[in-house]
């Protein structure tokens, strides 16, 4: 026979005889038959069994007894027995809760790791590609960041092309540089290829905005529709080229 205990509700005083395989059941977690309040049985447990093996020790056994039973008795007229209700409902209610919030700090993590180093380091690259500027526009919303200008290279138009030979092999160019797009983009970097009758080609660095536009912010952008003229030098080898041509660089 399984070993029956006694237990009351720390809610409402209620007290309750419930049996072992109900504690095995619900990990010691039962209901209250009265307030219907969750708690924890073990807390007040007393086991009837071994109160009645203390009674039986004592001096005057069939007093002892006749006590024991007599009050065991009395606290359990009409009272029915504790409703039993496994923790499945509850730990369905409580893990997936623990679970999602560790799941969101999880990603949120490795969004800021990502941020950090991947989009924020190639984020001027990655400003001109049309997949990752919308991704760039809403994490700067956000972070309080400003995302590098749009630039189109192939939405500029170069006229005017002037290369003049110098002394020493000192080479000027001067161009005039036209944004065509609908929007203010920044200054392109330029480079020259020279080459001459037998296919030999000269290629100069490339120029940034700062070394042909020195009298200007070089974080200026070109408006549009607006033409500037810019002009640059270079040296070249004592070769004689006689074509020319000008490369816009990202």
């Amino acid at each position: 026979m399984s070993e029956t205990f006694l237990t009351n509700c720390p809610h409402c005083k209620s007290v309750f005889k419930l049996r072992k395989e109900h504690l095995e059941m619900a990990e010691g977690h039962v209901r209250c038959g009265s307030c219907h309040s969750l708690f924890l049985a073990t807390d007040s447990l007393v086991s009837m069994e071994k109160e009645t093996q203390k009674a039986s020790m004592a001096d005057d056994v069939e007093q002892a007894s006749d006590n024991l039973m007599g009050k065991a008795l009395t606290d359990l007229a009409d009272v029915p027995e504790i409703e039993i209700e496994t923790l499945t409902e509850t730990s369905k209610k409580s893990f997936p809760l623990k679970g999602l919030l560790y799941t969101l700090t999880t990603i949120i993590l490795l969004l800021c790791l990502f941020w950090y180093f991947y989009l924020w380091p190639n984020r001027f690259q990655l400003a001109q590609d049309p997949a990752w500027r919308p991704v760039l526009n809403s994490s700067c919303a956000i972070l309080g960041c400003q995302v590098p200008p749009l630039q189109r290279i192939d939405q500029f138009e170069v006229s005017a092309i002037e290369v003049s030979a110098k002394v020493s092999g000192q080479q000027e160019v001067s161009l005039l540089l036209k944004n065509t797009a609908d929007f203010a983009q920044p200054f392109p970097k330029v480079r020259v290829i020279l080459s001459d009758i037998k296919g030999g080609q000269f290629t100069t660095p490339v120029f940034t905005p700062a070394e042909y536009l020195p009298e200007v912010n070089h974080n200026t952008l070109i408006q549009p529709n607006q033409t500037v003229q810019i002009g640059f030098s270079f040296l070249s080898d004592d070769k004689t080229y006689s074509g020319y041509q000008v490369q816009l660089v990202p």
